[in-house]
């Protein structure tokens, strides 16, 4: 046992220096803010996995695994960007414009403010109501694409990520 671990400890400081260098950007600009950290280390090692099942995997359907590794690269991707606001409040925005803020005093209170959003296409009362309406349906949209993007990125890991080197 001892002198294969001798035998063994070039190839394992080579790989190892090679981990460091992989992963440094990674880790040096890892922090404990929130999730999408998490998602960026979790990127990384499939990315490097799925290049490498890719390349010299050896199982049946090393292939086959290293395309649902990308899916969920991709996915990843699209959960750090997180860009389903943009996608969700397109039509929104198309339909009544971007908004302006402004913060306005609020009554009877010297030390507060309230932030007031207005959007050029609001005319009348009615249109106020129609626009908090489709502003709520826009939030809902995108919370759903959030959450799609995380079943889809789970559930393939959850299904596949045991068998992906046999």
């Amino acid at each position: 046992m001892f002198f294969q671990k001798i035998k063994d400890f070039p190839h394992e400081l080579k790989c190892g220096i090679g981990n460091l260098i992989k992963w440094f950007p990674v880790i040096w600009k890892d922090r404990n803010w929130d999730h999408t950290f998490i998602y960026r280390i979790l990127r990384h090692k499939l990315h490097l996995t799925e290049q490498f099942i890719r390349h010299y995997g050896i199982h049946a359907n090393n292939i086959q695994d290293a395309d649902r590794m990308k899916i969920c690269v991709i996915l990843l991707d699209r959960l750090i960007k997180d860009e389903h606001f943009e996608m969700a409040f397109k039509s929104f925005h198309k339909k009544w414009g971007y908004s302006d803020w402004k913060f306005e005093k609020v009554e009877g209170e010297s030390e507060l403010s309230r932030l007031k959003l207005t959007y050029p296409a609001i005319k009348t009362d009615e249109d106020e109501k129609l626009n908090q309406k489709d502003f709520k349906r826009a939030c809902d949209y995108e919370d759903f694409l959030r959450e799609r993007d995380l079943d889809y990125l789970f559930s393939t890991m959850r299904k596949y990520i045991q068998g992906w080197w046999d």
